[in-house]
């Protein structure tokens, strides 16, 4: 059953250059770019603060798979990623041999200052999910706020959502989780515990997180957890002398679609009932953990796919295994995939596989990269939008590559670049000479 709306009217807030949607790390390197091309940007994040998953979600490990190749950043997200260095450090992390991990707390901080810097407006609490299209240009943004709708007049959009939500109300076709069922990878609701013997678990150089990762994984392989969950596996973050452990990385939950409120819900709801089921065990069966507490849960639940925009181009996971080149690529990444089975299969399956037949995942080895082409950020259907992240034109398996974190920001970057060169030139994305976009990237230290 459906209704028809009234007609309503919105106040016109403001006007921009280009319009970037969505504060995570594809719309910092997007709204950067855009602003350092000399454009007015305006930069929208539907919750008080930047960062997306890495903040929102306690995902502050961005970069583990990486830890032991001589692949090296590039571009935005090396100079945000030295600039925080520079400030704090490692976060008080004390693990040894651990890859870099942010604080998720302290970052909310460093990316205040990094983006607005830029010369970016940041506006805060804006959540959108609403444009006007007009002849297949977008005109218009739509924030909805407590005070009634606010428009935003644009030249250049820039979907950064994750979700795609901008180009799915500017009518852009889209596909979602496995193309047979729809199902999405799960969502996880991150954790943060302290009062752990901090002293204990790192004695002799020896990193004893990771190895109560090990057991616990052997230990609900052969059915001796009795845990609710289905996850197999509890990754965990910084570790610091207090004994803070900054995020556990357990309560999933399966068959949520990303995009329902009512599965939202459902989702966050059944992830918080896991977590005192989880303490409890981890006091009685981890060493060091006997007087460990809850300190925080993570504001929301995080995701890893939802809908993927079509575009000029899907790239595969074909491409991907291939190390495929192409002569408009954006973005050059270790070959990556790390696809958790949407309907918990526990298995191991293969990237062949799409998702069906269980857990696919596959850590880059040095040497072999894949490429990322501009076609995939340019949305079919209308002319001035790009999208970036994990929304852009992919099969699902390819989509669990480009999810990366760091990936996310290298092709917000050239999605902020490309509009910057369309304003330029005087022309929509589509029309972007790729060559020229490719010279402004590599001279933004982005290795193509």
């Amino acid at each position: 059953m459906t209704i028809i709306l009234p007609p309503r009217t919105a106040l016109v807030y403001g006007e921009t250059d280009v319009l970037v949607a969505g504060g995570g790390p594809a719309g910092i390197g997007a709204a950067v770019a855009a602003a350092r091309s000399g454009r007015r940007v305006m930069l929208l994040e539907k919750r008080g603060f930047l960062g997306g998953n890495i903040t929102a979600a306690y995902v502050e490990t961005c970069n583990h798979f990486m830890h032991h190749l001589s692949f090296q950043t590039s571009g935005i997200w090396a100079e945000m990623e030295e600039g925080y260095r520079a400030q704090f450090g490692r976060s008080g992390d004390i693990r040894p041999n651990a890859p870099h991990r942010f604080s998720s707390e302290y970052l909310k901080i460093f990316f205040d200052a990094f983006v607005g810097n830029a010369g970016v407006e940041i506006c805060l609490h804006s959540f959108v999910n609403e444009v006007v299209v007009e002849n297949g240009v977008i005109s218009h943004v739509v924030i909805q706020g407590k005070q009634g709708p606010a428009a935003i007049k644009v030249k250049q959009v820039i979907d950064c959502t994750g979700d795609g939500d901008l180009a799915f109300a500017a009518g852009a076709p889209f596909d979602q989780g496995r193309d047979r069922d729809h199902r999405c990878q799960p969502g996880t609701l991150n954790f943060r515990i302290g009062g752990v013997d901090a002293a204990a678990l790192v004695r002799d150089g020896n990193d004893q997180l990771k190895e109560l990762n090990r057991r616990f994984r052997e230990d609900y392989r052969a059915g001796k957890t009795g845990l609710s969950c289905k996850r197999q596996d509890i990754p965990m973050g910084r570790l610091t002398e207090n004994g803070l452990v900054s995020y556990i990385n357990y309560p999933c939950a399966y068959g949520v679609d990303p995009t329902s409120f009512a599965d939202l819900t459902r989702g966050e709801i059944e992830c918080r009932r896991y977590i005192p089921e989880l303490c409890a065990y981890m006091k009685e069966n981890f060493p060091g953990f006997e007087k460990s507490e809850l300190v925080s849960i993570a504001p929301e639940i995080g995701f890893r796919d939802s809908r993927r925009i079509r575009g000029d181009y899907r790239l595969t996971i074909d491409d991907v295994l291939s190390g495929r080149h192409f002569d408009d690529a954006i973005a050059v990444y270790p070959q990556f995939y790390d696809m958790l089975s949407p309907d918990a299969n526990m298995n191991e399956g293969s990237p062949r596989d799409a998702g069906y037949n269980g857990y696919i995942c596959s850590y880059p080895k040095d040497g072999l990269n894949f490429e990322i082409p501009y076609r995939c950020l340019l949305p079919l259907g209308v002319e001035n939008l790009l999208t970036a992240g994990r929304c852009i034109s992919a099969d699902h398996v390819a989509e669990s590559g480009i999810r990366a974190i760091s990936a996310c920001m290298y092709t917000g970057q050239a999605a902020g670049t490309a509009a910057g060169l369309a304003l330029q030139n005087g022309v929509n994305p589509r029309s972007v000479n790729t060559t020229e976009l490719r010279e402004k990237l590599r001279a933004q230290n982005c290795i193509l």
